[in-house]
């Protein structure tokens, strides 16, 4: 009990100084520095903004694709396999190594996009399942046949492993250290990019009469 008693004195004490030391100043309002705070904001999103969303995520995959696998883009591609495989569904035979780390980290990313949008967790999945289905069916047809494994594995899989990312990037980036930063964009990198909305500047400030408050900037 002591020992608490003698930490809350301490830092009263602290206090006291600090805003003795703010009221000498020439500025009667003192502004501290300034601290970027990451988190997810939800909102409400118009059909509109949606399908923009959603459109822009398939012109990427668009470009990404055929730069991501160029050899089976070149080697397996055509308009003829394209129109032969429109509409058909497979079991794949792809390698572990895609099914269960490259299409779930994929997924991860669909998921991030959106929830960095300001969807709500459910609305990523959904969004992120969208994406992948549009993806499996009017995409990777060019060079191959819709997966059955692709369907829910990207985006279901994609956005459980997205959960667990979003609460690791936010926990790293909000730590302050320049490599647990570095980390958090590295795994997280849609917070690196103007559409994300939750990053919050955090402003202390003392008016030099003893009185203080915190100042929450959010950018959008």
């Amino acid at each position: 009990m002591r020992y608490i008693s003698f930490l809350t004195a301490f830092f009263l004490l602290l206090v006291i100084t600090n805003v003795q030391a703010d009221s000498n100043a020439a500025d009667s309002s003192v502004t501290r520095e300034s601290k970027w705070r990451y988190e997810y904001v939800d909102r409400r999103h118009s059909k509109e903004e949606t399908w923009k969303n959603i459109g822009g995520i398939y012109l990427v995959t668009w470009a990404l694709y055929p730069i991501s696998q160029p050899t089976v883009f070149t080697e397996k591609g055509s308009f003829k396999n394209y129109g032969n495989n429109f509409g058909k569904v497979v079991f794949d035979r792809d390698t572990p190594f895609w099914n269960w780390l490259v299409h779930p980290i994929s997924g991860s990313q669909l998921y991030l996009y959106y929830r960095a949008n300001g969807y709500n967790r459910v609305d990523s999945m959904a969004l992120a399942f969208t994406s992948s289905t549009l993806f499996e069916f009017t995409v990777e047809i060019y060079t191959e046949p819709a997966s059955v494994q692709d369907l829910y594995q990207t985006p279901v899989l994609g956005s459980i492993l997205g959960l667990g990312i979003e609460n690791a990037s936010m926990w790293l980036l909000n730590t302050g250290h320049p490599i647990a930063k570095f980390i958090g964009h590295a795994i997280n990198p849609s917070t690196l990019f103007w559409f994300f909305e939750g990053k919050v500047r955090v402003v202390p400030q003392i008016d030099g009469k003893g009185g203080g408050g915190v100042t929450f900037l959010y950018e959008f």
